[in-house]
């Protein structure tokens, strides 16, 4: 085997496991939460998709559950890197953090953490993104940026309801890498070369 290839194998095997124990921190955060509310059914759904209702939630579902090391309010600089892309390349029009009113956080695993609240099907939902490595480049949705939402199914990755189809289309090179994670569970926890940072 040449170095590139054993290089590119060893960065994957390093990001599955990152990735894998960032889901698992998340995941445990929420049981937590289900322990004393019961279900996932108050702890899936906002009330708004203003900055008081998802930093409630914030404070109620996941700060008393995860190691913060800093946390940041309604776009302030310090918890998110400056600017975001998307897997194609394209700027997000967001700086210091994907969406409005939002909650960014870091945690004392090195991953910096993003919650908005949008809305999917009619009802207000939070979406969670994931920087795993952190402010680090390349500051790439589907490359070391995951995107989640919590549903009445707990933490989910995004895309978890679409065909291979669609989920392959948004990962991919013209694509804006959103469903990329849930692209990877459905690889066995393989990750293409091409979207390795």
């Amino acid at each position: 085997m040449t170095i590139p290839v054993l290089t590119a194998k060893y960065r994957s095997k390093v990001a599955v496991t990152q990735l894998k124990k960032m889901y698992s921190v998340m995941s445990q955060a929420l049981l937590y939460t289900v322990q004393e509310e019961g279900d996932y059914s108050s702890l899936y759904a906002i009330q708004d998709h203003d900055s008081a209702s998802i930093q409630a939630w914030y404070n109620k579902a996941l700060k008393p559950y995860i190691k913060i090391t800093n946390e940041c309010f309604d776009n302030k600089a310090g918890c998110w890197a400056e600017t975001t892309k998307y897997l194609n390349g394209n700027s997000l029009n967001y700086k210091n953090g994907i969406g409005t009113n939002i909650v960014t956080f870091n945690t004392i695993d090195g991953y910096s953490v993003n919650l908005d609240a949008i809305t999917e099907r009619g009802i207000i939902i939070l979406r969670v993104y994931v920087d795993v490595n952190g402010k680090k480049l390349p500051n790439t949705l589907g490359k070391d940026i995951y995107t989640f939402t919590f549903s009445d199914k707990g933490f989910v990755p995004a895309g978890r309801d679409l065909t291979d189809e669609e989920v392959n289309s948004d990962c991919s090179k013209s694509g804006n890498g959103y469903y990329c994670f849930e692209r990877i569970m459905r690889n066995g926890w393989e990750i293409d070369k091409e979207n390795l940072w």
